[in-house]
């Protein structure tokens, strides 16, 4: 933590027609990854119009790291 350069925070608001993975429906969730840091949403079940409202906070120690949804 001593080459902390800041904290992310970001609004998983919500999934729109996303892809049907069961048999009649899905139960989605985010995954974020930045760096070694890996969050995730709750899950939704049976849902391909899923809202989650979630807040997630990365911690950024490298500005240039590509952050992965």
């Amino acid at each position: 933590m001593e080459n902390l350069f800041g904290l992310l925070r970001v609004n998983v608001i919500r999934g729109i027609d996303l892809a049907i993975r069961d048999t009649i429906s899905s139960d989605p969730y985010v995954i974020l990854r930045m760096g070694k840091q890996k969050l995730k949403t709750r899950v939704v079940k049976r849902n391909v119009n899923p809202e989650w409202n979630d807040q997630l906070t990365l911690s950024i120690d490298d500005p240039n790291l590509l952050i992965k949804l």
